[in-house]
């Protein structure tokens, strides 16, 4: 008995189906591999990933075994003698000393101090200075290890800026194992230290460190500013452009679209010189004529302006606008309607997924910008957070472990939107291809 003929066709499918399953869960896992790269980079240390060490050890409880708990030590100072601090600042008055003795470390530093022929216990110098004259107590610590001598082994400490560690025997990547040392009391009389180990902190580490270093929140309030009046921008000029070549006839209006559609092929290098004449002359033109200096170079405007005529977005927001009925013009002109309160009381609340699509993908793209910005923008006072990425990048060597820290954390706010307007961006893009 022969089997029916809708049973021999899903056999038939079945090889042709697999290997399409196939193929997307391989494309999906080359997709991720770049992201989770740089998670597990973002959590190694310069010398993991200068070694290529495929696991970090912040991931494991390897480094966190048996550690010493909390512990308040009292510090006694003593004159500096004259020398002993070689690179100590001469203004910092008066330079006392002390010391201090970690008795245990964690893994990963007992596993570099083996390699040196060095083990534990181990004597922190500890140097307290006074820089702002006053007699409350220190205002500036140095800890060292191995040296007594201020150099690159050096860690400088704010009283209340939180914790630090000393750098152990020329190691700086392990000083994130602390243990963490925090000054709690900074009198002259009983000058207090606290040892503790944080391993939350640990496992952020380059996190905590690239958001100060490179100073994260000035670059991200930079950024969210920028990205809100491109945004908003867009959605005006978009809106109101669209609604015109989708709703209104007037001569040439294909032939200008066509034209408009057009600009699409020119990729952005081939626009970025003269873009950048035109705000250099528009800048000149404010200066000389108006007398208002850095109108445009090194200001919001050369930063957003020219990105506010979108064509894909008014092509997108074109092709939705068409498919509304002519009937719901008729009927709002019947009530005394215009094309600006018909676009504002109809057109809008029935676009609500192209409009999405618009204010994610144009958040995207101007959250993301880098080249222009560099170009524009001469110091940090507008410059936004993926410019702020390049501070990793020294002349030595890139600390790429810090980069992709800072990296992970410029991609959050791009997620978070995302997760928010999933919907309405998914739905948004299906138009896309519609004939108007």
């Amino acid at each position: 008995m022969s089997k029916p003929r809708s049973v021999r066709r899903r056999l038939r499918l079945r090889p042709a189906r697999a290997f399409t399953y196939s193929v997307l869960v391989l494309g999906a896992l080359i997709a991720i591999f770049p992201f989770l790269w740089m998670i597990l980079t973002s959590l190694k240390t310069y010398g993991e990933y200068a070694l290529r060490e495929p696991w970090p050890k912040a991931l494991t409880l390897f480094p966190y075994r048996d550690l010493p708990p909390t512990e308040d030590v009292v510090v006694e100072l003593h004159p500096v003698e004259e020398g002993a601090w070689g690179g100590a600042p001469r203004s910092a008055q008066p330079l006392l000393e002390g010391r201090i003795t970690i008795e245990r470390v964690s893994a990963p530093v007992a596993e570099q101090l083996a390699r040196k022929g060095e083990s534990p216990p181990l004597e922190v110098f500890v140097l307290a200075a006074d820089v702002e004259e006053d007699i409350e107590g220190y205002d500036t610590f140095y800890f060292t290890v191995g040296s007594r001598v201020i150099q690159q082994e050096t860690v400088r400490v704010q009283l209340g800026e939180g914790w630090k560690a000393p750098y152990y025997i020329n190691a700086p990547d392990m000083e994130r194992w602390g243990p963490q040392l925090i000054i709690v009391d900074n009198d002259p009389n009983h000058f207090v230290i606290r040892k503790t180990w944080r391993p939350t902190v640990m496992l952020i580490f380059n996190y905590i460190k690239s958001w100060y270093e490179a100073d994260f929140a000035r670059y991200t309030w930079n950024s969210v500013r920028l990205t809100f009046i491109s945004v908003t921008g867009v959605v005006v000029f978009s809106t109101l452009a669209a609604y015109a070549f989708a709703r209104m006839r007037f001569p040439g209006r294909n032939a200008i679209f066509t034209v408009f559609l057009a600009t699409l092929m020119l990729p952005e290098v081939v626009t970025l010189i003269p873009n950048y004449a035109i705000v250099i002359q528009l800048d000149r033109f404010f200066e000389n004529v108006l007398h208002i200096e850095n109108a445009w170079l090194n200001n919001w405007t050369a930063l957003t302006i020219p990105f506010m005529a979108s064509t894909f977005s008014i092509f997108l927001l074109r092709q939705f606008f068409a498919q509304i009925p002519d009937e719901l013009y008729d009927a709002a002109l019947i009530d005394g309607c215009g094309h600006l309160r018909f676009l504002l009381q109809v057109v809008l609340p029935l676009s609500k997924a192209p409009l999405m699509s618009v204010i994610v993908l144009n958040g995207i793209w101007s959250w993301n910008a880098f080249l222009w910005p560099l170009i524009v923008t001469s110091d940090e006072t507008w410059r936004p957070i993926t410019v702020g990425l390049s501070k990793f990048t020294m002349e030595a060597a890139a600390e790429v472990h810090l980069m992709m820290a800072g990296a992970a954390l410029t991609i959050i706010p791009i997620l978070i939107l995302y997760f928010f307007t999933q919907k309405q961006f998914t739905e948004g893009i299906a138009t896309t291809g519609l004939k108007g």
